[in-house]
Order: structure tokens, then sequence, then C-alpha cells
């Protein structure tokens, strides 16, 4: 039975104190959250406040000022790093169940609206039960008094009836475990299929069995723009004119050859954003599959796999230029201010309601950010592709986690008021803390025609 914890000694059918709290251990060390020391320490405060303090009901705030290091007093509305860590807590803890710890006897869990561990035993596998004997046909029925020849005759056609029953019932029960684990496999090859909201939105990508292409930003490029205060074009990436570019400063001769040398090191490196690597990550635990995506980054790319592939584009036009072939059809445009302290997002022909222009200061104690995600058709117009960009990392990262999360995905989409996920483009304000995301809502977004 499901339960917080009592008195083990009550009903000794009920986990003890001292299996919940071994329990709690083995799960804090395990691989899902071995590097994540805030996670492992939320499980621990509130499992053994569970165990050890059943009857004082758990608060938000109580976490947030002892395993966030809050003020006692903070104001959860504004500040919601407790229910966004408990979410992410509750899917390691189901993984680590389903993976590592698939063979645990006792099993726990963290109910939505409470921080209070609830335990349980496994429920015993089916096949592992004890089944009844069957009785024997073959077997002679021994008997005090001789049978009657008929009456033998019935007794043993009822045997093999009996036995017949007996192995079709066996039978059932096989086949309907087996169909349970087939089930609970594709759950973990495909988790976006597992809920309603990330199956519509990624059934285009994941769905078609085909490849997606996953195309991480180049940031050794955008750095050679912030070097030499110029834009460069697609043109000039793929014609590698982009390494013969000086800056507009007016340098000396050796200074001038330096720039040249430094910029040479730069663009022969491929560099990449942490933000990127981790959205990458997030959208390929979708598929697990050994051919689901495939991650490359910029330079390795072409025009005819953007053309006829399915693709997923991270980072905006300055760090990664295949943007470029796309800027046509983005309402939200990304721009840096003059002095690069600013980072912009520009909305074409802005709604009642809307700026014109959101900017976000390049500074990693900035708590607001702004990210891009377009779902267009893609060039040829017979498949998709996802454009994602941040202001910075984090709100790359925010806009990932934002695509991967199902809650939110329904929130848009009832938002949109559609039955499903038609083209659209969005921009999500972000917010953070100490570099790490912590949420997002949609500001901005527009529908594509139906074509």
């Amino acid at each position: 039975m499901p339960r917080t914890f009592s008195n083990p000694l009550q009903n000794p059918a009920e986990p003890t104190a001292a299996e919940c709290e071994a329990l709690l251990e083995r799960v804090a060390g395990s691989t899902p959250l071995r590097r994540s020391a805030r996670l492992r320490d939320f499980l621990l405060y509130v499992g053994n406040h569970g165990l050890h303090h059943a009857k004082e009901e758990l608060h938000e705030q109580q976490i947030g000022s002892a395993v966030f290091g809050r003020q006692p007093s903070y104001d959860t509305g504004s500040d919601n790093i407790v229910r966004v860590n408990a979410t992410e807590l509750r899917k390691r803890i189901d993984l680590y169940f389903a993976e590592e710890g698939r063979e645990e006897p006792l099993l726990f869990e963290i109910p939505r609206g409470s921080y209070t561990p609830v335990f349980r035993h496994r429920e015993p596998d089916p096949l592992l039960e004890d089944a009844t004997p069957m009785p024997d046909p073959a077997a002679p029925v021994q008997t005090s008094d001789p049978l009657p020849q008929a009456a033998a005759g019935r007794s043993f056609s009822a045997a093999l009836v009996a036995a017949l029953a007996g192995a079709i019932v066996v039978l059932l029960v096989v086949v309907g475990v087996l169909a349970w684990r087939n089930q609970d496999l594709q759950r973990h090859l495909h988790p976006w299929q597992s809920q309603a909201a990330l199956r519509a939105f990624w059934e285009p990508f994941f769905g078609r069995d085909q490849t997606v292409n996953i195309l991480l930003a180049d940031t050794s490029y955008a750095l050679a723009q912030d070097i030499t205060r110029q834009q460069l074009s697609l043109s000039d990436y793929l014609n590698f004119r982009y390494q013969q570019v000086q800056s507009l400063d007016a340098l000396s001769d050796d200074a001038r050859k330096q720039e040249h040398k430094d910029l040479g090191m730069i663009l022969s490196r491929n560099n990449g954003s942490i933000g990127d690597f981790r959205v990458a990550q997030r959208i390929s635990a979708l598929d697990t599959r050994a051919n689901a995506t495939h991650l490359l980054f910029a330079r390795e790319y072409s025009p005819d796999a953007l053309r006829h592939g399915t693709s997923i584009l991270l980072g905006s036009r300055r760090s990664n230029p295949w943007v470029e072939l796309f800027e046509d059809k983005m309402v939200y445009k990304f721009g840096v201010s003059t002095d690069r302290t600013l980072a912009t997002v520009t909305i074409q022909h802005p709604k009642p309601g809307e700026q014109a222009q959101y900017a976000s200061a390049a500074d990693p104690s900035a708590k607001t950010g702004y990210c891009v995600i377009a779902f267009l058709p893609n060039l040829s117009g017979g498949g998709d592709t996802l454009l994602l960009a941040g202001t910075d990392s984090q709100a790359t990262e925010a806009g990932g986690e934002f695509l991967t999360n199902n809650d939110s995905l329904e929130s848009f989409r009832r938002q949109m008021g559609t039955p499903g996920f038609p083209h659209f483009q969005l921009l999500l304000r972000t917010s953070r803390l100490s570099g790490t995301p912590l949420g997002s809502e949609v500001i901005s977004y527009r529908i594509a025609a139906a074509p």
C-alpha cells in the first residue's frame, strides 16, 4: 500500500524506516543523480523529513530555504526554483526505477502537489508467481474400486479439458505480460510517444522513420564577427571567405597580422555552446533509437540536406549561418546593439500589447533572456525544420526544455486554440538565477497561414 511513513511495527507488510532510508541513499548515489548535488540534497531533505517528521506538512518555502539557500520568507510566487527542480527530480527518480533500479523490491515517488515521498512495494511479476500445478492427462487415476470403462473415459476427458483450460489461462497471462513489457520497452525507446502533446508536436520529426539532423551553432563564427565587428554571410561561410575578413578597426601592419593569425586559430576549431549541447541532448533523449538523430556542426552541413531533410537548427544567424536561408520567413529577428552589450529580438509588425523590440543584457548575471522558436516547412516544402535560438546559452536551454516538456507544449497548444501543432513561430521570455534556467513564458506567437 502506498504510504509516506508510519511506525513499521504497526504493519509488518509496510516498509521499515531502515529500508526506506537505504533506498533513498541508493537513489541519491545513482547515475541519474550522481552529478547533480542540488537534486541529491533535495531528495535526501524531503525523504528524511517524510520519514522522521511525517506529521509535519512540508512546504515549498521550507525546501527553498533549506536546500537552495533562499531567505525563509522568500516569495514562492515569483521564484519557482523548488517547483522546477521538483519536476526534474521526479523524472530522474522514474528513470532510476526504470533502468538502474529496475530490480528494487521497494519503490517510492513524490506525487505532484506534494513534496513527501510515498513508499510502496513493487508489484510482483505475474510470470514469477507460483503457478497452480496442472493435472497430467497421461497419469493413471488411482482408485480404491475399479471404475467402469465409460466412467474412466469421462474422467480422462475431464482431466484433459482441465489441463487445456489451465494451459490457455497461462498462455493468456504470458501474452498479456509480454504485451505490457513491449509497451514499456516502446516507452523507453520512444519517450515522445508517451504523452499527448509531445506526441503531437514531435511526430513529424520522429514518426516518419527518418534521421533528424540536429545542427549545432558554430560559436567561433560568431566570435569572429564580434572581433571584426562585421556581419558575415552564408556565402562567406560556404566559400571560407570569413577566414580572410579583417577588422574595421585601424590597426598597424603588425597588429593586423596578429589579428589574422588569431582569427585563423579561432576559426580552425569547432567551438560550441553548452546550451546547444544540452538542448541536443534533451531532443535526442526523446527517441533513443541509434539512427533517430544525427548531431552535426554548422560547417559540416550542406544546402541539399536543408532542402530535402528534416533538420533542427540551434543558434541565431550570427552563430549558425544556415539560419540565413530562413530569414525572410522569420517574424522574430536577432540583433546586437552597436556596443555589443545588448542582444535584441525585433518583432516584424508587432501586435497590440507587444513591443517592437526586446533586449537582454550580455551579462551572465542578467535575470531575463529571450528565445525564438520557429517550426517551419523545409526549403522544398516537403518536410519540416525547427529553429531554436536564445539571446544567450541559458535562454537557448530554456527553449529546449519548453519543447521537451509535455505540460509546456500542451499549455501553448491551448493558447493557440488548435487541435494539433501547425507551423508556428513564438518568442519566449526566460528567467534564470546564477546561470540556471528557471522557467519561461510565451509573450508572442504567430501561426502560419494554411497553404
